[in-house]
């Protein structure tokens, strides 16, 4: 019995390296959309893997959006509008590939997109509860900028918080991509504006819009607060003229 779970582990410890291996090969271009993946025996052998590790990864990769299998013809990669961008394993795939400013970039015109109709609702369903795990994840914030506490975690969870409480269930797997966004971006918009944190002002007047139920206060607050970010960004990139 402990055999065959040390077994177990060890396939999917090989699927695993397979999966992430050609997700970020696939998400660079070297495999680009129509081409054809390596083979289940070249799988196999670059690996040292079993053939149903070599299969389960490729069911995985299937499962994500990147590839269309036919029998007796290999893989094949799908086009990028078959990518799910959402999943948090492809998000990391992406980021990993993407030129650093400009992955930023794309993901704030995204979560322009959406958070600020996400903050609106917030503030029209008016959930007491869901409004009080923002505000526990502003505070955490607060403590973040004096060191007690994660400045990405913190401000991950106020945005996501925001989505909770916006009712709307069709929100809630955005999560993953504003975790991604906020763990890969942090470290450079942070530095651009000077603090550790996420601009807590900007923070306050999202959740104070929020809290107020003034839906289009709540919706500027968020737009105002990601504009700016997304402007530094812009401009960096230009006087860098690095992406």
């Amino acid at each position: 019995m402990g055999r065959d779970k040390m077994a177990g582990n060890q396939t999917a410890s090989v699927t695993d390296e397979i999966t992430n291996s050609l997700g970020r090969e696939i998400l660079r271009g070297l495999f680009p959309p129509g081409a054809t993946l390596i083979g289940e025996e070249e799988i196999c052998a670059r690996f040292g893997a079993s053939r149903s590790a070599a299969r389960e990864a490729v069911k995985i990769l299937w499962a994500k959006g990147l590839l269309v299998t036919r029998p007796r013809r290999g893989s094949r990669i799908r086009p990028l509008k078959d990518w799910n961008f959402l999943d948090p394993a492809v998000l990391g795939w992406l980021r990993a590939s993407a030129t650093p400013r400009h992955f930023i970039i794309e993901l704030l015109e995204v979560r322009l997109g959406f958070e600020c109709e996400a903050a609106a609702l917030a503030a029209s369903r008016n959930n007491a509860n869901e409004i009080a795990a923002i505000r526990e994840a502003f505070e955490a914030m607060r403590a973040a900028s004096s060191g007690q506490g994660d400045p990405v975690l913190s401000d991950a969870a106020f945005h996501e918080a925001v989505l909770a409480a916006t009712g709307n269930r069709f929100f809630l797997p955005l999560s993953a991509l504003i975790h991604t966004a906020l763990q890969y971006s942090v470290p450079t918009t942070n530095a651009l504006f000077g603090h550790p944190v996420g601009d807590l002002d900007a923070h306050g007047k999202v959740l104070e819009a929020i809290e107020s139920g003034d839906s289009a206060r709540a919706r500027k607050a968020m737009h105002d607060m990601l504009s700016e970010v997304l402007a530094r960004v812009r401009t960096a990139v230009e006087l860098t003229g690095a992406g």
